[in-house]
């Protein structure tokens, strides 16, 4: 697994961190790496406070973070086999996240979903899902609910170029690592079909049923071909892989094997395509990821450009979502 040595921990309030911060200390001190637990307050508007019994805005603005920071140390002595640092900003949480990412090079985010419990998917977890979409180091959404043992699952594909891309492989490297890590077993899984089968076979087309299944047969030898292939680039031997291959749109196979597998942590990329500023995920993540109860490890591929910079206009982009 790629061995971090900057993690940087997102204490959202409300969230019970104790097993987060179990595994993070775990994590940092496996790989010898600095670990921070970070937070963000609102920015107080002096229009709006005004002078408080005798406190200007920018003294009520040090109370504030000055007690998020003590509370922020208390999490950090969860964590009692390291040094731990603890830092606090304002601003919005998920661009100061990934300004302080920037700024400092943590090369890993974990955080909690910052949603109300017992939901399923992220579907109303605001800043983990704009970490998800523009971070760019790997953010690993942590469930402390979920053991910490549990199976890996990693999703790969679609092979748009027939063959798996750098991104495929480092996923799957960063998947068998990780399993080797936590001694459990290592799931793969790849969805593949036909484009266009139902047409060819009820269309107008109306191709003669033998030739279709035939051209599905093809598309999964392919399949197999390229996963062979993507297991050989990772290095990683066949018989330590549990393979599950599905005749299904990726989100389906996805989905069908985590919820046959339960797995404690699914490894998948958020974007199919490098080199582009990303504002969104692929349509693939971004569904998929409402729907797991697992926790996550989003990787984006090599050449992603976050939109968020140190001087980025803020309120322009919180506006765009």
């Amino acid at each position: 697994m790629q061995r971090f040595k900057n993690v940087l921990v997102m204490a959202s309030p409300g969230v019970n961190l104790t097993q987060l911060m179990r595994s993070a200390e775990q994590l940092a001190a496996t790989n010898q790496a600095r670990l921070t637990v970070f937070d963000v307050v609102p920015r107080l508007r002096p229009r709006r406070t005004g002078i408080v019994a005798g406190y200007r805005p920018e003294d009520l603005q040090q109370l504030v973070e000055r007690d998020r920071r003590s509370e922020l140390e208390k999490i950090a002595r969860l964590a009692s086999t390291i040094q731990v640092e603890v830092e606090v900003a304002a601003g919005t949480p998920f661009i100061e996240v990934i300004r302080r990412v920037a700024s400092h090079g943590h090369d890993l985010v974990i955080i909690a979903p910052d949603q109300p419990g017992g939901l399923a998917g992220l579907a109303r977890a605001s800043t983990t899902m704009h970490l998800l979409r523009k971070s760019p180091v790997p953010v690993w959404v942590f469930r402390p609910e979920v053991p910490a043992d549990g199976d890996v699952l990693t999703a790969v594909g679609p092979f748009e170029e027939g063959s798996p891309s750098s991104l495929d492989i480092k996923l799957t490297q960063f998947g068998w690592s990780l399993a080797g890590r936590r001694g459990s077993r290592f799931h793969l899984v790849h969805g593949w079909r036909l484009d266009g089968e139902s047409l060819l076979r009820n269309g107008r087309v109306r191709m003669p049923a033998a030739e279709v299944d035939e051209l599905v047969h093809w598309e999964e030898v392919q399949a197999r071909d390229a996963v062979a292939e993507l297991l050989a680039g990772a290095g990683i031997p066949e018989h330590g892989v549990h393979l599950h291959l599905r005749k299904a749109k990726p989100i389906a196979a996805i989905t069908d094997v985590a919820a046959t597998v339960d797995p404690g942590v699914v490894v998948m990329g958020t974007l199919a395509r490098s080199g582009v500023a990303g504002l969104l995920m692929g349509n693939t993540a971004e569904t998929t990821l409402g729907m797991l109860r697992s926790s996550i490890i989003a990787v984006k591929p090599e050449g992603f450009v976050s939109p968020i910079t140190l001087d980025t206009d803020l309120d322009r982009l919180v506006r765009a979502g």
